[in-house]
């Protein structure tokens, strides 16, 4: 619905829109141009609360422009000859969104609610001998559970140089809040000052692994820092780990506001944004203003952990496993999602 808007609620929601229009423009100001037709309207996606159009994108990401330049008309031309869509998601999870989609679109769809992609028991098991296992151990040993936050920004995203200072601020009151991490460098853009990482190591406070296998069903983890990734988010729903999201572009920021604030399994940082959403957030009726400095960075990710080691953390954690486990039963046999799969196959002459 980002892509396309929602028949019921109105067309469009700024700049993907904007940015297929935007075809014969130099590259390099595509963002910009886009950036310019961004209002501070509120928008009202279903089952999300109202949000400003510019948070849908909240980070300047260059190759991004180009790309939905290139994918958005023909997105928009496709859905029209669409009268079937399957969704990786549950309707138990998000009942208003799913329910409004049989009227999203001008041409009546049938929707095939399958559940998330997501393993119900871990497919790899560490390696005990590994330096992610015995470090995990070491942590649980001397801190206990709870005692190691997880970052990871998946294969393809990871905050631009521009942002590398917010970064280090982030993972720098981590420590001084009592957690050590583990961070995950997956991506080929993922740029760290090696000596920076050098003093976590040798200090005992950090690992950062290129992978780490299914590394949220381990015991010491306290938070999971996200881009927020419909995979990466969901598993750590069904390994019960509450998340701290780092949204940049498409479906990130409505799975941080769902997980978030629908469902409050976690927080979503503010500070960090760019771009034309380096303004105003609107949250439940309030303006947050957003001055993108490396203090207002660190003031809030305290704000976050001090919250995270409280009641608050004790209730999205088990908000976290309650969603969790309404994620499993319905992938389970006789589950909605396996129910509906079942009907999928059905539908495509494959049982």
């Amino acid at each position: 619905m980002i892509f396309t808007g929602h028949e019921e609620i109105g067309h469009g929601t700024g700049v993907l829109e904007s940015l297929a229009l935007l075809h014969g423009e130099d590259q390099e100001n595509l963002f910009f141009k886009a950036g310019e037709n961004v209002s501070g309207r509120l928008i009202c996606i279903p089952g999300l609360p109202a949000m400003h159009e510019w948070e849908l994108n909240p980070q300047y990401l260059p190759f991004i422009p180009p790309y939905m330049t290139f994918i958005s008309p023909r997105l928009n031309n496709m859905i029209k000859h669409v009268n079937t869509l399957v969704f990786c998601t549950t309707s138990e999870m998000e009942p208003v969104s799913t329910s409004s989609l049989r009227n999203a679109f001008k041409n009546p769809i049938t929707p095939f609610f399958i559940g998330p992609a997501v393993d119900l028991i871990p497919p790899h098991q560490l390696d005990p001998d590994s330096p992610v296992t015995q470090f995990l151990d070491r942590a649980y040993a001397e801190k206990g559970a709870h005692s190691v936050i997880y970052v990871a920004f998946g294969t393809t995203f990871f905050p631009l140089p521009s942002s590398i200072s917010h970064l280090m601020a982030v993972v720098d009151e981590i420590t001084k809040a009592g957690f050590r991490f583990i961070f995950a460098l997956s991506s080929a853009s993922a740029k760290v000052e090696k000596s920076w990482m050098d003093g976590y190591v040798k200090s005992g406070h950090a690992i950062f692994p290129e992978w780490t296998p299914d590394s949220n069903s381990r015991t010491p983890f306290h938070y999971f820092l996200t881009h927020g990734g419909w995979n990466s988010s969901t598993e750590a729903l069904v390994r019960g780990v509450p998340m701290i999201f780092w949204p940049f572009i498409g479906d990130q920021p409505t799975n941080a506001m769902q997980i978030a604030n629908v469902h409050d399994c976690g927080f979503e940082l503010l500070q960090v944004r760019t771009g034309p959403a380096r303004s105003t957030a609107y949250r439940n009726g309030t303006e947050v203003e957003i001055t993108g400095t490396e203090d207002a960075v660190r003031v809030e990710i305290k704000q976050i952990l001090e919250l995270s080691k409280g009641p608050r953390g004790e209730h999205q954690r088990i908000n976290t496993r309650i969603l969790g486990k309404i994620v499993c039963d319905s992938l389970g046999p006789g589950g909605s999602g396996d129910a509906v799969l079942e009907k999928l196959g059905s539908a495509l002459d494959l049982s």
